[in-house]
């Protein structure tokens, strides 16, 4: 790892993508989050004073760096957070940082893992740069074994993504809506230009949801055996994002998922 200095828009978006698709939002407290996806957030590099304004809460409007980084939990989250202090005065012990108290505290511990980089610039002012590329968090963290399992499973998914699109596309979402498609492994294989074994895991991302189901158990199926995939268009429709691509005006156009909750409008 190295300290970003590309500060291209497409460098950023990049250290962005990893934030989010990279297994950091599922750590506590969410200043972990906050202040590895705003250090991309300037035109330049900014500095801890400029990094301030992205721990602002309800508990912290003013968005102090020395204030709790344990205020403004979710409700649902409450009971959960002595854990969550546990685990984090966990990774801050690695680096012989004490417990994570205030927004400052998880920054230094950003710098101390080295996520994040201080650097004078040149006319002497220290200012922060992530690292690039930024490494997961079971590279750098003491994460328990049920969160490193959890985090590779979502390595995996985020791998084999786009050849699960691929294959949804198979059944024609936008148009036919095909409620079964009879295939094999090999076969999938060439349509996502890879191996049986990327086209089975990419299958069995599918199977992890309600929606998809098939008549054999992939996880050990015969790359030539052919078998048939099901899509619930129901659940489909209720559980996934749909993209379309870009609108007249550059917009990305989604239908998001049935069951999502949307805030009234004022």
């Amino acid at each position: 790892m190295e300290p970003l200095t590309d500060w291209s828009e497409d460098s950023r978006e990049q250290h962005m993508h990893r934030v989010v698709r990279g297994g950091w939002m599922r750590l506590r407290p969410f200043s972990l989050t906050f202040l590895l996806s705003g250090v991309v957030m300037g035109e330049t590099p900014l500095t801890r004073a400029e990094m301030a304004r992205f721990t602002r809460s309800a508990d912290n409007p003013e968005g102090d760096l020395a204030a709790s980084c344990w205020g403004d939990v979710d409700e649902d989250e409450q009971a959960d957070v002595p854990r969550q202090q546990e685990e984090a005065a966990r990774y801050a012990a690695q680096y012989g940082l004490p417990p994570l108290r205030t927004h400052e505290d998880v920054l230094n511990l950003l710098i101390a893992a080295g996520l994040i980089y201080e650097i004078p610039d040149a006319v002497g002012t220290l200012r922060l740069h992530p690292a690039w590329p930024l490494p997961s968090p079971a590279d750098v963290l003491p994460l328990s074994d049920e969160e490193r399992a959890i985090q590779q499973q979502m390595r995996i998914e985020a791998a084999y993504e786009g050849d699960s699109n691929q294959i949804i596309n198979l059944f024609d979402p936008a148009g036919e809506r095909k409620q079964e498609l009879t295939t094999s492994l090999q076969r999938l294989a060439r349509l996502i230009e890879g191996s049986p074994f990327d086209a089975r895991q990419a299958v069995l991302i599918l199977l992890d949801s309600e929606d998809f189901t098939a008549n054999v158990d992939v996880a050990h199926v015969p790359e030539h055996k052919v078998f048939k995939l099901y899509c619930d268009w129901e659940e489909f429709d209720a559980n996934r994002i749909c993209i379309h691509g870009r609108n007249d005006k550059g917009q990305i156009v989604i239908t998001p998922p049935a069951n999502w909750e949307t805030e009234p409008a004022d």
